[in-house]
């Protein structure tokens, strides 16, 4: 199977220029009391962007991802950070011998991209090992406002000066296939073609809080991202705190 976020990694935070970490990071660190001197392990950190405010916050953090050149991308942009580590990790198989950590990040839908209940409890049981007593899990997945607008409108595409990309979604179930084919302006003005297939799963709220709960989680809930209010059908997207 191709690797996901190979090329893409290149212009990522060029297309995702509508991501406001800045916000992110804030809804994150005053709902559920992150704060300076916290041990953090981020799973799926990207090119970083996250993890950059953590660490200008003062955390300590140990940014992980499974994509070599996602990893390549963050350590360019979190260059000099003293209190940062990069690993490539798999979520699936988080090492036990990392110590323990005050939070487990895992942002901007990562967790999506598990393709199974089977795989989504090797995440949580090792997430959980990972934590402290009073330690908190958090992640982000898609709401079913977000399927919707897949189904209903499932063609995307951006053009820019020197890169664009078509994205088409489908959807069987709860398997969710994002086609891209990204285009990229070279130093020779010639453009070159990539294609990549992300594969993800969407997992309805209440299984989830249900596997939380049996995978040894005791405090579980779930938002409407942003908020602090109970996500409905509308929801785009659903940000879940365990403990």
């Amino acid at each position: 199977m191709k690797r996901q976020y190979v090329r893409f990694a290149e212009v990522y935070d060029k297309w995702m220029q509508n991501i406001d970490y800045t916000e992110w990071w804030q809804y994150l660190a005053t709902t559920f009391s992150l704060y300076k001197g916290m041990r953090v392990l981020e799973v799926g950190c990207g090119t970083g962007s996250l993890t950059e405010h953590m660490l200008k916050a003062g955390l300590s953090v140990v940014a992980s991802d499974n994509s070599i050149e996602m990893l390549t991308q963050a350590e360019a942009k979190l260059r000099g950070y003293s209190q940062c580590s990069l690993l490539r990790l798999d979520l699936r198989r988080l090492p036990p011998d990392l110590g323990k950590f005050d939070a487990v990040v895992a942002a901007c839908d990562v967790v999506n991209y598990l393709r199974s209940i089977g795989e989504l409890t090797l995440f949580l049981n090792g997430a959980r090992q990972l934590l402290t007593d009073n330690g908190v899990l958090l992640f982000d997945v898609h709401g079913p406002g977000h399927i919707t607008g897949w189904l209903n409108s499932p063609y995307y595409n951006r053009v820019g000066e020197n890169s664009c990309y078509m994205l088409n979604v489908t959807m069987s179930k709860a398997r969710i296939t994002q086609h891209l084919t990204g285009f990229v302006r070279g130093a020779n003005n010639s453009w070159t073609r990539f294609e990549e297939i992300h594969r993800q799963t969407f997992f309805e709220v209440n299984s989830l809080l249900k596997i939380l709960h049996e995978s040894g989680f005791r405090q579980n809930e779930a938002y409407e991202f942003g908020t602090q209010d109970k996500p409905d059908s509308n929801t785009l997207r659903i940000q879940i705190a365990a403990r």
